[in-house]
């Protein structure tokens, strides 16, 4: 028996016949960020869409997704109520639950945030890429969807749709276009939570996320084709290597004793040994304080 038939028996009994490892507890302190972060990068804040036609209705969406046609195209405000609809932030997850980080959820720093798009209780491991080519209403790029802020990160600036095309190869479904929206996964970012039930969760948010969008555009009566087939290691190589190791310093070719020591070094969320190097390193091993010097004496009426 081959190890994904062994894993989808496993995960068809686990109600009756517990995964392993049985005895598992998150760390939740050792959890790492719920999206990906790109510092310093340009964003580019998206319109929260436009007022929802009458005629968009789920069971428009669901028995005639786009057929027809004549719906509207694809614009940056409907983009933008796209994605804000389907992973965006659009409410505050206070009830009362099974998991056992029930008594963070008051405080705001750990808040938990619902989303349009259901799940099976994965914490946003889907990256959503926007591949602009030059028909965009923005300068080409890559821009990668930050769902906290409901804008575009800008990765990189120049036409690179010609290569999404490339790994997509002779026929893929839609028409000729050089605007795409691509999917990332990062499978191990819900494994401190599920362990070795996350591939299953995270594969069921693939393929929510891509059901919302076809009832929401559909809806509307346009239509979205989901490619399923391409060439993984271009598509990986446009979107760079070094960008999707979420780690706080990458060496290619080389090791740590080559490091500037000004550079900065640590780990990257709850599980990172502190940061030193350069200022890093103040502002990691220091605590601001306020100091008062006095330079005389005070005289006092009493």
């Amino acid at each position: 028996m081959g190890y994904a038939h062994g894993y989808a028996t496993a995960i068809m009994h686990r109600g009756r016949v517990p995964m392993e490892p049985v005895d598992f507890v998150p760390d939740w302190a050792d959890g790492p960020r719920k999206t990906k972060h790109y510092p310093g990068t340009d964003r580019l804040p998206l319109p929260a869409g436009p007022a929802y036609p009458a005629h968009a209705t789920v069971e428009r969406g669901l028995l005639s997704p786009g057929a027809g046609g004549g719906g509207p195209a694809f614009d940056l405000g409907l983009l933008g109520g796209l994605l804000r609809d389907s992973y965006g932030l659009v409410g505050r997850r206070l009830g009362v639950q099974a998991n056992t980080d029930l008594n963070a959820l008051p405080f705001y720093p750990l808040a938990n945030w619902s989303r349009g798009t259901a799940s099976g209780g994965g914490l946003y491991p889907v990256s959503v890429y926007w591949i602009s080519g030059p028909c965009a209403p923005v300068p080409p790029g890559v821009h990668y969807y930050s769902a906290r802020h409901h804008a575009l990160r800008r990765l990189l600036t120049g036409d690179v749709s010609g290569a999404v095309r490339e790994a997509l190869g002779e026929g893929a479904p839609g028409p000729e276009t050089d605007q795409f929206l691509v999917l990332g996964v990062k499978y191990w970012q819900n494994s401190f939570k599920y362990n070795s039930f996350s591939f299953h969760a995270v594969s069921m948010d693939v393929g929510a996320l891509l059901g919302t969008w076809r009832m929401w555009a559909g809806a509307r009566g346009t239509a979205l084709e989901p490619a399923l087939w391409f060439d993984e290691e271009r598509l990986a190589r446009l979107l760079g290597v070094a960008r999707r190791i979420r780690t706080g310093i990458v060496h290619v070719g080389d090791q740590t004793i080559a490091d500037e020591p000004t550079a900065p070094f640590g780990g990257v969320g709850a599980s990172g040994f502190g940061r030193f190097g350069g200022r890093w390193g103040l502002e990691s091993f220091s605590n601001t304080r306020w100091v008062t010097l006095a330079t005389r004496h005070a005289r006092y009426p009493f």
